[in-house]
């Protein structure tokens, strides 16, 4: 698949390292796979859509406690970290009802200090503590890919972003669904729990083992008696190269969602866990994971596109053309929130 542009990429990320605190470090990643794939969701057998996956190359139908850390590769630029991370991929819906690829281009996936232990009586995080890193073999997943309204007074509705980017804009704005005008590009946001129950390493729900803050915001903050051990934050960023399709109105997730509040991510432990359990110390300095002391650095390299070890399944997707029909005949349902915006491209409901 062709790259992102790292330069590119890293203008595009700079808003948002600028005004992220607590960050930790960030691994680049090029495409892996784009296919009905999801080991956590749909373990052996062909999942209900496609998604866009990248990270480590033993991405397939069921992988165990040790599948992903024991992958030969990796499409990110942190070595040492075999994750996988997935999102639903984004399609565009033709004049003659076909459907064709959107081009993911790569993502930027954020480890961040965000939120704090619980603690009775505490109602703001301390700037001094330090979170633990996600354990060995976790795995979580966050949003609903049938939501089609949303509620904004809910943490879990708030951590799915969409930022329409364009060149000669001064500032890029979010908003919960697919943006609503032409985008030169566009990046699909989720926000994972920053909240543990201290536990289990997956759930029957495969979200009722993390949570989000219960006092403060979705991103930051202390954590539920519930689950009371705060761990890194991971912050996913996916980016699509828009540009051809200025009939924005016609964007739909793999999963028939025109609406963008289906967003939903999904995550696979894949890291070298010692490096990932010493990097809250040793790449948080000044120089941060560029730091020759940081432990992430370990064989540090490239952000590279590489085929995963397991062929996906037989299945035209659209990477060929358009194709008739979502994967999975899934219907597009919901009604796209129409929005319109000031001159200074704010948003207003």
């Amino acid at each position: 698949m062709p790259s992102l542009n790292s330069a590119l990429f890293a203008a595009l990320s700079l808003p948002l390292i600028k005004l992220a605190h607590g960050q930790i470090f960030t691994v680049n990643c090029q495409p892996l796979t784009i296919h009905r794939g999801d080991p956590i969701i749909s373990p052996g057998t062909i999942s209900a859509h496609v998604h866009a996956v990248i990270g480590g190359t033993a991405f397939q139908q069921t992988m165990g406690l040790d599948t992903a850390v024991n992958a030969k590769d990796t499409t990110c630029d942190k070595k040492i970290d075999k994750s996988n991370y997935w999102q639903p991929q984004l399609y565009h819906q033709r004049t003659d009802g076909s459907f064709e690829l959107i081009h993911f281009q790569g993502t930027a996936v954020y480890y961040l200090n965000r939120a704090c232990d619980y603690e009775e009586g505490r109602t703001q995080c301390d700037p001094d503590f330090t979170p633990i890193a996600p354990p060995a073999g976790m795995r979580m997943v966050t949003g609903n890919p049938m939501r089609r309204t949303i509620d904004e007074s809910l943490f879990e509705h708030q951590a799915m972003q969409h930022v329409c980017l364009n060149a000669d804009d001064a500032s890029s704005t979010n908003t919960y669904s697919l943006p609503t005008r032409p985008c030169q590009r566009m990046r699909a946001e989720t926000f994972f729990p920053s909240c543990w129950d201290g536990v289990n390493l997956d759930s029957d729900s495969h979200s009722s083992h993390v949570a989000y803050p219960a006092i403060g915001t979705y991103d930051s903050g202390v954590c539920p008696e519930s689950h009371p051990k705060a761990i890194f934050s991971l912050f996913y960023e996916f980016f699509y190269d828009t540009s051809p399709f200025t009939d924005f109105n016609k964007w739909v997730y793999a999963m028939g969602d025109p609406t963008g509040y289906g967003l939903h991510g999904d995550f696979i432990n894949g890291w070298d866990q010692a490096a990932l359990e010493n990097s809250i110390q040793t790449c948080s300095g000044p120089d941060g994971a560029y730091s020759p002391d940081c432990s992430i650095n370990k064989n540090a390299g490239s952000a590279t596109s590489v085929d995963p070890e397991v062929a996906p399944p037989t299945e035209e997707v659209g990477l060929n053309g358009p194709i008739p029909a979502l994967p999975g005949n899934n219907p597009v349902t919901g009604t796209p929130i129409k929005k319109r915006f000031s001159l200074a491209g704010r948003v207003k409901l």
